[in-house]
């Protein structure tokens, strides 16, 4: 097999693995000349999508390719984002024709404005980005801070109440980010919806919890804890008062405030020191891993 075929059999390898586009900057990497690369546009065998990414021997692209051909045409440390991130992470569906890319620069001109709608930023932290399948994308964190300037306050409750539906919600990097950002449009709003929601739904959903765990003992065969018990001064959710094991049940609104958060901390201290052993279980887990909390606790009890 010839050099020139090896080479191309590379390419189309690549451009698989992405989705269909590949950047001009990639193919450099892989050895190509400027001319060989301006070469295989001449022939057909490369079809420009954006300045310097192009397309293998089709135009046909899915939607996930058109995100990913975006993304690589905005750069090193370039990311899917806003509307496109919400959809990429099935959170919302996508708005306008323009693809909304996030990058980590606050010069230099947009590569396609046409199709690229284009976001520099000053920062975009290595942790407020992630893959989704295979296509650089802001964290749904991010995400939400990102659409909070762009929505009505009832589409972007409903962004958050479908994130924590999926076991996508963090309330914990969302409030990393309000720190992170605090004066980027947007933060306000978002930071007095996560209050209100915390405040409104904080007794719905810790009674689903309660009989969620519960539910959790009896199908796998441990004792029942007392509820709501007291010990030490303090109200903990159960409690296995012979063995001194406390679990207590983490759901969206637990962590509503910095104030609650600290509080729990300081609580579990002072518990661990008069003997008890505390266990913090969430939605999450009850619900994807229920036979490892489980066996966790047998361990504990027994």
């Amino acid at each position: 097999m010839s050099p020139r075929n090896d080479t191309d059999l590379t390419i189309g390898a690549l451009a698989r693995a992405q989705h269909g586009p590949v950047a001009h900057r990639q193919l450099l990497a892989l050895g190509l000349s400027h001319e060989q690369i301006a070469y295989r546009l001449r022939v057909g065998r490369l079809l420009r999508r954006h300045p310097s990414v192009y397309l293998v021997g089709h135009e046909v692209l899915t939607r996930e390719g058109r995100w990913m051909a975006a993304v690589l045409a905005c750069g090193d440390g370039a990311a899917l984002s806003h509307f496109d991130a919400a959809a990429h992470h099935d959170l919302m569906a996508t708005r306008g024709s323009r693809i909304h890319v996030t990058r980590p620069s606050t010069s230099g001109r947009a590569p396609d404005p046409r199709r690229i709608a284009l976001h520099r930023v000053g920062t975009l932290r290595t942790w407020e980005r992630t893959t989704v399948d295979g296509i650089p994308t802001t964290t749904v964190a991010r995400t939400l801070l990102d659409l909070a300037r762009r929505v009505h306050p009832t589409t972007l409750e409903d962004v958050i109440q479908r994130a924590i539906r999926l076991h996508r919600f963090d309330l914990v990097e969302v409030r990393r980010c309000l720190q992170e950002h605090p004066r980027q449009p947007g933060a306000p709003k978002l930071r007095r919806l996560l209050e209100a929601l915390a405040e409104r739904d904080a007794a719905h959903l810790r009674s689903d919890l309660e009989r969620r765990f519960l539910a959790l003992c009896d199908d796998h065969g441990l004792p029942r804890p007392a509820a709501n018990a007291r010990i030490e001064g303090f109200e903990v959710d159960f409690l296995w008062p012979t063995r001194k094991v406390v679990a207590e049940l983490d759901g969206y609104a637990h962590h509503a405030s910095r104030t609650a958060f600290e509080r729990d901390r300081e609580r579990d201290q002072r518990l661990a020191v008069a003997g008890y052993t505390v266990v913090r279980v969430t939605h999450q887990q009850m619900t994807r891993t229920p036979v490892e909390v489980a066996d966790r606790l047998r361990r504990l009890l027994t």
